[in-house]
């Protein structure tokens, strides 16, 4: 046997190699995603790969979206089943399900998905710093307000629960003292 039978090349020399060979990943990962994905159709892979452009970058960093369910023999008004950490995030992302919705239709162009299922998975890791969502506005709270937060929140063991409950506080005192002026 030689190579001719089996269509086998050699690789091209480094140098070659350089600047010929160099392609974006996508059109690399194109053909794997096709295959891995089988049945699943464009909906289903361009949801996966590009759902921090579809939703925004805070909600794509605490859901996931794990699968469509379509009727038989369709692609439009499916449901998506979303993972999320905990049950704070569902919360969350029941509040904002129809604005979700707005978003991966406008993106695709028509209805894709007219539904969510709500999946908690405590598997999902978080950021290590969730973006802000809002500008922030500036603070108004008295030095007594700021303690009497802190000591309402002294008593958490978790320095992260402990942190966001702060922020909520502030947020809290913050959005009144907003509304008095």
């Amino acid at each position: 046997m030689n190579e001719d039978e089996f269509d086998i090349k050699r690789p091209a020399p480094k140098s070659a190699r350089l600047t010929s060979d160099l392609t974006a990943l996508s059109k690399t990962m194109a053909p794997l995603t096709k295959q891995l994905f089988g049945k699943k159709g464009f909906v289903e892979v361009s949801i996966l790969t590009n759902w921090d452009k579809i939703v925004g970058k805070e909600l794509a960093q605490y859901s996931f979206p794990q699968k469509i369910d379509f009727k038989r023999e369709q692609k439009n008004n499916g449901v998506l089943h979303l993972q999320v950490p905990s049950g704070a995030f569902a919360l969350e992302i029941a509040h904002r399900e129809k604005y979700i919705l707005e978003k991966i239709n406008a993106y695709f162009g028509y209805n894709a998905v007219n539904g969510l299922k709500i999946v908690q998975n405590s598997a999902i890791s978080l950021p290590e710093e969730m973006p802000e969502t809002e500008e922030k506005q500036p603070d108004l709270l008295t030095d007594d307000e700021k303690k009497y937060i802190e000591s309402m929140a002294e008593d958490i063991k978790s320095s992260k629960l402990k942190e966001i409950l702060i922020k909520l506080g502030q947020a809290i005192f913050n959005n009144n003292h907003h509304k008095e002026k």
